[in-house]
């Protein structure tokens, strides 16, 4: 069967008959109104014959473009895994990163979730919402411009910080700890997002994905207003830690955090 780039290389002259008849259909329309409003008739007439026969070349290019994407089994696209190999590929083209298997990926900061079935012939999200495209160069380029867009918004590191430290003190407090031993950021992460609706609101990937800005910042951003500097500790994997990325792309495991003293002197 076809992929979509295929389609899409069979679909472009048709697209061109269907924009060629449909512009020669609106030069006829506006010579029509400036023969109808100056009365000549004679050439009115000729308008309208040219007209119709636009619109029979129109309909004739639109029907062919619709028997081709009719043709087009989108189900065994995705069922047979054309898709998803292709929109691999597409992401690696593009230089986006890309974690998961079997349908379910994570591209940082994004969960992509690809279904395909008989209820659904295709249909990709990202987190929650619904890419409505079945072309993967397509839905690779939006996922990598929705990446840099968020990369490249304004981040302010001071806030965050001092309301990941306010979650630390809380974590503290539940367990019963010393404020300055170790927690873990999946603990401090409840603690800043306690009920499931909020977790619903701000989830683990966009706490990641603040704390990949916020680690990426290094050092000198991990202090809180009150002047409390913090250290992460690392891990080697995602058993123990939360991944994030750089916006170049660098990845790392952070896992817990700490103040190295009241003062963070």
């Amino acid at each position: 069967m076809l992929n979509y780039e295929e389609l899409l290389e069979c679909l472009q002259p048709v697209e061109k008959s269907i924009k060629d008849a449909a512009g020669a259909a609106a030069r006829w329309q506006k010579a029509l109104q400036k023969n109808v409003d100056t009365g000549n008739l004679a050439e009115a007439k000729k308008n309208l014959a040219a007209i119709a026969e636009a619109i029979v070349q129109l309909n004739a290019a639109a029907e062919q473009a619709r028997e081709m994407i009719d043709g087009f089994d989108t189900q065994a696209y995705f069922a047979n895994g054309d898709f998803t190999r292709q929109l691999l590929d597409a992401c690696k083209d593009k230089g986006v990163d890309v974690r998961g298997e079997k349908g379910v990926y994570e591209m940082f900061p994004f969960k992509i979730r690809i279904v395909g079935d008989e209820e659904r012939t295709g249909e990709v999200y990202m987190d929650r919402k619904r890419i409505p495209s079945v072309r993967p160069a397509y839905i690779a380029e939006t996922i990598r411009a929705s990446q840099a867009k968020l990369y490249s918004a304004n981040f302010k590191e001071l806030p965050f910080m001092t309301e990941l430290a306010d979650a630390y003190e809380t974590t503290c407090l539940k367990s019963g700890a010393r404020i300055g031993s170790t927690q873990t950021l999946s603990k401090i992460y409840r603690s800043m997002a306690p009920m499931a609706r909020s977790r619903k609101e701000y989830d683990m990937q966009a706490f990641a994905f603040d704390l990949a800005r916020l680690y990426e910042a290094g050092p000198d951003a991990w202090v809180t207003k009150d002047g409390v500097r913090y250290t992460f500790g690392t891990s080697r994997d995602g058993a123990s830690g939360i991944r994030v990325l750089s916006a170049t792309g660098v990845e790392s495991f952070i896992s817990t955090l700490r103040p190295l003293n009241e003062r963070g002197e």
